[in-house]
């Protein structure tokens, strides 16, 4: 075990008493203000001091990427320091299945304290970053509502708040200030942490495309408390189909299940609720045979639109086959609570339907709306890792002709982080964070790195999928430890195929093929029950720990006896 004390500079906790502070802004300028806090602290046992010849490196995220990191890098060299809103690593293949009463929420989590590991963890969230001066500045979340869910309409809500002050407060409410203001037990402690290597692994948020409604009244489906509310909420409209004072209208809206976003995800969460649905609630409610229904939306015109055209077909006919309703190439409007036709205002009630309008077909009363569209980058990314008034001493620009020490460099003009035009940080082959500079300059921090959905490399990016992120913590990780970042070849991804559950125990395997062309010798893919049992072998070898192997093996031979978890809690 190493030593738990340490000593942490400037680490700040919030109180009653307002005494002037100074802090650093990403700049390296000082800013001078006034707010709320106690006395500043000299030491933390939470964080130990980095030991002789080791690196602290500081991971943001616990996903695939900072939980994957954190585990290959090597003890003797670096400290890890994992900072994350969530305690805990989820395995997110199987969500679908913990939202179909298949697996329990805790077969599929991992914790990321573990004795086991050389890892150390602060249950926080980064606010903002200071590459000059190599800190990061995080609020606790440790007791905080919402950790384990999707943002909402809080975070929207904090965005408009500061976007209506002046720009200089703005920035300190953005960076220096805890982001819920609404409830005052929920404000965190604001600390610093030193870093000697960051790694940017947070992940993104779902994309609403700005459609009226969804933010606040949709479900979305990232985490583990996202899973709970969508099977609390199947639960929940089958019990409000059968009361008394239920009309006959609104019972067929409130058993009417809406998923919009016909990707992997969406496609595995419609095929997991029709199994949960068609198999086990129908027996506990005889009378509403042949009243659920499930709607997959998608603007596309084809489902899985990822795979090649024949398996897209034959997803699309298993569905159907098994009671799915596709509704490809329609375009969602808004999303609102009370059932079609009704008039303003709309006001919240859980115990009624919404009004999901598309374009193509109007207003549809369903019982619950999911939201699986897609990726958009999150508050931290969008506004923390923005504008570097200084470039940091780590920064080598890149000339036409050779790299160049940022001390030599024209200072006069203003970086930014570089960025792709969907908001990912834009990163190079050995997956390092950039700088970009208002005269087209491009310099690349040596100890800045991302991974996963919120970054994009520059020399391809693969797809959004926890196999691309695996393989890029993997290969930053063996590089680290090796020493050879600097010398090594950029980071290439390795398709190893894409898999997709239809329900009914059938699944959809997408065969990877050498260079994009199928091979002679090989088919295109496997279908039905034979990909079913890839599928059920592939992520069960793929889970993180051999206990929550066991349970998941064990879990699925028990569903096929006694039938799913149909609790509501």
């Amino acid at each position: 075990m190493r030593p738990r004390t340490a000593l942490l500079d400037s680490v700040l906790y919030l109180g009653r008493r307002r005494v002037p502070c100074t802090l650093r802004s990403n700049g390296g300028s000082i800013h001078t203000h006034t707010r709320t806090l106690a006395t500043q602290a000299e030491h933390s046992t939470a964080l130990p001091d980095s030991e002789t010849g080791k690196e602290r490196v500081v991971i943001l995220g616990s996903g695939w990427g900072g939980y994957t990191l954190s585990r290959r890098l090597s003890s003797s060299k670096f400290s890890p320091l994992i900072i994350s809103p969530r305690s805990y690593f989820v395995f997110t293949p199987l969500l679908t299945d913990a939202a179909g009463g298949s697996l329990d929420f805790s077969n599929i989590v991992e914790p990321v304290r573990d004795p086991r590991a050389h890892v150390d963890f602060i249950q926080a969230a980064a606010r903002a970053v200071d590459l000059v001066n190599k800190r990061i500045l995080c609020e606790a979340t440790v007791v905080k509502s919402g950790v384990t869910e999707s943002p909402r309409t809080e975070e929207a809500a904090a965005e408009s708040s500061s976007t209506n002050q002046s720009e200089g407060q703005s920035q300190k409410m953005t960076r220096y200030q805890p982001e819920s203001a609404a409830r005052r037990w929920e404000e965190g402690e604001m600390f610093e942490i030193p870093y000697d290597k960051l790694v940017v692994a947070v992940g993104a948020v779902s994309r609403t495309f700005g459609t009226p409604g969804v933010r606040e009244n949709a479900m979305f489906f990232k985490d583990i408390g996202d899973a709970r509310r969508v099977k609390r909420r199947v639960r929940e409209c089958f019990e409000l189909a059968v009361l008394p004072t239920t009309t006959r209208e609104m019972r067929d809206q409130l058993l009417h299940f809406a998923i919009v976003g016909a990707g992997p995800t969406g496609t595995e969460l419609a095929a997991s609720l029709r199994d949960f649905i068609y198999r086990d609630m129908i027996t506990l409610y005889p009378q509403l045979h042949g009243v659920p229904r499930i709607t997959l939306y998608d603007v596309a015109p084809t489902v899985l639109s990822m795979f090649d055209e024949t398996l897209s077909q034959y997803a699309m006919e298993t569905m159907q086959k098994e009671g799915i309703a596709i509704k490809t190439s329609h375009h969602v409007e808004s999303l609102r609570w009370g059932p079609p036709g009704a008039q303003p205002p709309y006001e919240m009630d859980p115990k009624r339907c919404l009004t999901l309008k598309t374009k193509e077909e109007g207003e549809v009363g369903v019982g619950m709306c999911v939201w699986v569209t897609g990726n958009a980058m999150n508050k931290f990314v969008r506004n923390a890792l923005q504008d570097v008034k200084a470039l940091p001493a780590s920064a080598v620009v890149k000339d036409a002709d050779t790299n160049t020490n940022p001390s030599n460099s024209d200072s006069s003009n203003a970086w930014h982080v570089k960025k792709a035009k969907n908001g990912a940080l834009l990163v190079d082959g050995q997956l390092r964070v950039q700088l970009q500079s208002d005269d087209g300059r491009t310099a690349v921090l040596q100890d800045v790195f991302a991974l996963g959905d919120n970054s994009m490399p520059e020399t391809g990016a693969p797809p959004a999928t926890a196999q691309a992120t695996f393989q890029e913590a993997k290969w930053l990780a063996m590089h680290l430890n090796q020493g050879d970042l600097q010398q090594s070849g950029p980071f290439s991804f390795r398709n190893l195929g894409t898999l997709a559950y239809l329900g009914n125990a059938r699944a959809l395997m997408q065969l990877p093929h050498e260079n994009g062309k199928q091979s002679k010798y090989l088919p295109t893919g496997l279908t039905g029950r034979m990909a079913w049992i890839v599928w059920n072998s592939a992520y069960l070898t793929m889970s993180i720990s051999w206990r929550n192997r066991l349970r998941v093996a064990f879990r699925w031979l028990l569903n096929n006896v006694f039938g799913r978890d149909v609790s509501r809690y």
